[in-house]
């Protein structure tokens, strides 16, 4: 009786482990504080997911807070024992004091995984901490991505060295298929010939390879300087041949034309963007439509620039364009912008997004 009696009760202990057993997700710290940081600048930090139950730990999804943003797991299926790393970068760009951003990871843990639907339980990391407003001449990489415009020159490389928008790449229009590999497909383009004969064509041929936000500026080049002259041109004489403006009015887009802008248009999507760095690392790798202008060099050549146009400087790390942009602003230039973070900042939250590799 005693024999038969110690089976079932082992039975039952071998029944109740296979009832019993379960995953159990676990994080050693589910809360990370950063401190304090500028405004602008990125928080990272990886937060190791750990399976410290005795069943397969699922991870169905993983969700962020506005502002937060995760990378992709690994794996989403955790043996007993088997951990996976969570990477997670909280763009600070528009907060200011004391913030808290959550992520939400689903998975089949008995106590996060109630089938209720939208109110189910989640388990929640936090990244916490301290933002420092930024001072007014700065700005963030998060909102230079936003401004970023590519304008394209379509025309031949001769025609481009004799005159051409500051900024512009020089793409000419035969090669235009061959050479979109740089170009992200949800860039804001703006493409532009000499007169606007080409460019329209071109602009419907890059919308149905995929590119959303391609655009083609009425009238060209011709038309920029017929009424804004060198406003923003950077030519290789001063004896450039204006068009003439007389007994004309500007040119409109056609209506309908959603592919169209006008010069009016492009003037309030263009700004200048100065590499301070020096001509070996500009050369190595910088922003599409930088120009450089070292660092060294930038004092003296305050009187070159255009006052009337956003101006955003940067360097390596933020160590020099800060006192760029404020020696600007004391000299009249009222639109002068630092990049916070430089050119690491930008790789850092980016990668090669609108980044030029020059050479290897």
């Amino acid at each position: 009786m005693k024999r038969v009696l110690l089976a079932v009760i082992a039975s039952c202990l071998a029944i109740g482990g296979v009832v019993y057993g379960s995953p159990e997700i676990h994080v050693d710290e589910p809360i990370y504080d950063f401190g304090s940081v500028l405004e602008g600048f990125a928080v990272a930090h990886v937060f190791v997911i750990h399976n410290a139950g005795d069943e397969v730990l699922t991870i169905e999804r993983v969700a962020a807070s506005c502002g937060c943003t995760t990378t992709e797991l690994a794996t989403d299926r955790l043996e007993p024992g088997d951990s996976v790393e969570l990477e997670v970068l909280v763009d600070t760009a528009g907060f200011g004091g004391r913030i808290s951003k959550s992520i939400y990871i689903y998975c089949n843990d008995p106590e996060y995984a109630d089938a209720s639907g939208s109110n189910r339980p989640r388990f929640t990391l936090r990244v916490a901490g301290e933002v420092i407003r930024a001072q007014p001449y700065h700005t963030s990489v998060s909102d230079m991505n936003y401004l970023f415009t590519l304008i394209v020159d379509l025309r031949d490389p001769e025609a481009f060295d004799a005159a051409h928008l500051i900024g512009a790449l020089n793409i000419p229009i035969e090669g235009l298929d061959d050479s979109l590999d740089p170009l992200p497909t949800d860039a804001l383009i703006v493409l532009y010939d000499q007169n606007g004969a080409a460019s329209e064509q071109a602009a419907t041929d890059l919308a149905e390879a995929g590119y959303s936000t391609v655009y083609y500026l009425a009238g060209g080049l011709d038309e920029w300087t017929r009424w804004f002259e060198t406003f923003l041109l950077e030519v290789a004489t001063e004896s450039l041949e204006l068009p003439d403006r007389e007994g004309r009015d500007r040119l409109s887009c056609p209506a309908n034309d959603r592919q169209c802008v006008d010069i009016a248009e492009l003037r309030y999507l263009t700004y200048l963007l100065i590499d301070l760095r020096d001509p070996a690392a500009f050369a190595e790798a910088h922003l599409f439509g930088a120009i450089n202008v070292p660092y060294a060099e930038i004092s003296g050549r305050l009187s070159e620039l255009e006052r009337d146009v956003l101006i955003v400087v940067y360097d390596q790390a933020g160590e020099q364009s800060d006192a760029v942009a404020q020696m600007m602003l004391n000299a009249g230039i009222n639109q002068a912008r630092s990049l916070l973070g430089g050119l690491d900042e930008w790789i850092r939250q980016f990668g090669d997004r609108f980044v030029l590799v020059t050479q290897e």
